[in-house]
């Protein structure tokens, strides 16, 4: 689904299993954010294929967090020449942690490779220039990026639409959060791409998307 010139969405509206919401960023350098489960991934590339995206055509990952729902699809880029980019505090995590927690979740730990670190700062993919912006509290090593171009945020597990992310899973911490979620709040946004429910859309109504999340929860958090 196209939102804007090399902007896409594709999200996950089924109610019988847990997935991400998917996003590519076009142009000479196609990025895809956040490629979901193994299992549910021929879905996404049926989905990419509507727009003229093949796996192939995918130059560079980004995995927002390195939760299975987010990151396990990973695998299906492993033969191909796609660069796969994690936060390092995210690779250590999985190096560290991912085996048990896999497990603990019913699944084993798929295989992967970290190609880069993305840390805090300017990122260049093609013709466009992001921002890493490390937002701990939901995950280890947990990023969003900010495409200031066009005021867009992509939130991974941070913030939702009348909503925010969990914290009890391994390496989730609260207050982190409602700090990440203070400091996001102050960018100037227009769409805010969610890593799960639908997009908030308009300058206006992603303030009050803040405003309402930090009023009805900072008080259980």
């Amino acid at each position: 689904m196209k939102l804007l010139d090399d902007l896409y969405f594709y999200p996950w509206e089924s109610m019988a299993e847990n997935n991400c919401n998917s996003y590519v960023i076009g142009g000479a350098l196609p990025t895809l954010i956040d490629p979901g489960h193994h299992h549910l991934f021929p879905k996404l590339s049926e989905a990419m294929a509507a727009d003229g995206f093949q796996p192939k055509d995918i130059k560079l990952i980004i995995a927002t967090h390195a939760h299975p729902d987010h990151f396990e699809a990973i695998q299906n880029f492993l033969d191909l020449e796609t660069r796969i980019s994690l936060h390092p505090e995210a690779e250590r995590f999985i190096e560290e942690h991912g085996e048990h927690f896999f497990r603990v979740l019913g699944m084993n730990l798929p295989p992967y490779r970290v190609d880069f670190h993305l840390v805090e700062g300017e990122l260049e993919v093609g013709e466009h220039r992001l921002r890493v912006i490390h937002t701990p509290g939901h995950a280890p090593g947990s990023i969003c990026i900010y495409w200031s171009e066009v005021k867009a945020l992509f939130a991974g597990d941070v913030i939702f639409s009348q909503s925010l992310g969990r914290t009890d899973l391994p390496g989730g911490n609260s207050a982190l959060l409602k700090e990440t979620i203070d400091r996001l709040a102050s960018l100037e946004v227009s769409l805010l791409l969610p890593g799960h429910g639908p997009v908030v859309q308009g300058k206006g109504e992603v303030k009050r998307n803040f405003h309402l999340v930090r009023t009805m929860f900072y008080g259980m958090i």
